[in-house]
């Protein structure tokens, strides 16, 4: 077989070209860390690195959802801890203007506070997360949910409680809607209450004790009949109970039971009906707004007197209410900690695989690219002698 002088000098070139090519893509490893710079360098690794970054990608995802999360209710809960000093300082207030010793002056004064403490707890209402976003506004996270006006406090916020992905098909609340927490509050014993009629001349102040909830439209009214005697009466004017009173009985009926304390007069009533929803600003604003009124009649006393009676007990439910959303973000506070070791692990673990697929063996490359230049500059010298080779040297 004839071998031409162009086929000897290209087949040395190819060579020569070869080994320059694995040397550089060698040095490429070496400069870059990774053993796979391009599908090209190993299509099946390159396949499973992009499978393995998507995942890594995605835990660093549900880090960081746990973390805002983490942040947003820790806000809640430090907003839920203010809010329930007001309510501790608003029923010693109340409790306080109970008190006969108080004159109208320093009912007065309290009731200035209590606009104050009012105010206070419109501000945490509107708290922000370190985001800028309103905790309490559901997903308006971007519109303040509590505005007052004349006394009157609105809730433009929604009733929509926003998830994050927290893993692989878990979600959790990142925060609770302001209507759950400081507006939809039962007043009565949480199931039905009881209300004095505006036209009352006694001196009865009632409050509701047991009692399961009504169905909507039923009602009841206690009407008293004499200084010493009651009788109940249904929506539908049947009588339901009757009987002889004195200060301080428990009226039963049907399952209800209604305390009326001191004297009420003769065509006096109440009206026992469905518990109503009543916001935190609502029972301070009342509170205060039975402060402010003149107490100078024994009607006007005794109306006071079951305001006061009525707000101490929706306080009780208010601050239960609190109690009750306060131990929901501690106990997804404390879930998040445990999620976020799982999913931090998990992390670690995918970008340890990632690492042992793509990143390179330093000892070994730097071993293998010595061995390549060693082959290239024996081919170069190869090179050399073979095309220096004539048959003229021979003649």
């Amino acid at each position: 077989m004839r071998i031409s002088t162009q086929m000897l000098f290209q087949q040395g070139l190819n060579g020569i070209l070869e080994q320059q090519s694995r040397s550089a893509r060698t040095l490429e490893q070496l400069s870059t860390g990774q053993r796979v710079n391009r599908p090209s360098d190993d299509p099946a690794a390159a396949a499973r690195i992009q499978e393995l970054d998507r995942a890594v990608a995605q835990q660093g995802v549900y880090v960081e959802n746990i973390a805002r999360t983490e942040q947003r209710l820790a806000t809640e809960e430090g907003a839920l801890t203010s809010a329930s000093t007001i309510v501790r300082r608003v029923r010693e207030l109340a409790v306080q203007g109970a008190s006969d010793t108080v004159g109208e002056e320093g009912r007065k004064l309290i009731a200035t506070e209590l606009r104050q403490r009012l105010d206070e707890m419109v501000a945490i209402g509107n708290s922000r997360s370190g985001e800028g976003e309103f905790i309490f506004a559901g997903a308006q996270s971007q519109t303040p949910p509590f505005a007052a006006s004349a006394g009157v406090v609105s809730y433009a916020g929604d009733s929509v409680q926003r998830e994050l992905m927290i893993g692989a098909g878990t979600t959790m609340a990142d925060g609770d809607t302001g209507d759950n927490v400081f507006m939809r509050i039962r007043d009565g014993n949480g199931a039905v209450s009881v209300a004095p009629a505006a036209a009352n001349t006694g001196t009865g102040v009632s409050i509701v004790g047991a009692g399961t909830p009504l169905a909507a439209g039923t009602s009841y009214t206690i009407r008293f009949t004499g200084a010493d005697a009651y009788e109940v009466v249904d929506q539908d004017s049947n009588t339901i109970a009757s009987g002889a009173f004195a200060d301080g009985d428990n009226l039963s009926f049907n399952g209800i039971g209604v305390v009326v304390n001191g004297n009420p007069a003769a065509g006096d009533e109440f009206t026992v009906a469905p518990a109503r929803l009543e916001s935190v600003f609502a029972t301070i604003d009342k509170l205060a707004a039975a402060f402010e009124a003149p107490a100078n009649t024994d009607a006007s006393r005794t109306g006071q007197r079951q305001a006061i009676d009525d707000a101490l007990g929706q306080l009780d439910r208010v601050e239960s209410r609190l109690l009750e959303v306060r131990a929901g973000v501690g106990g997804r506070l404390s879930t998040l900690a445990d999620v976020q070791d799982t999913q931090e692990s998990v992390r670690f673990s995918l970008e340890k695989l990632v690492s042992e697929v793509r990143d390179l063996d330093f000892a070994e490359a730097a071993s293998r690219l010595q061995q390549e230049l060693f082959t290239l500059q024996a081919a170069q010298q190869s090179f050399t002698r073979i095309q220096g080779n004539s048959l003229f040297n021979f003649i």
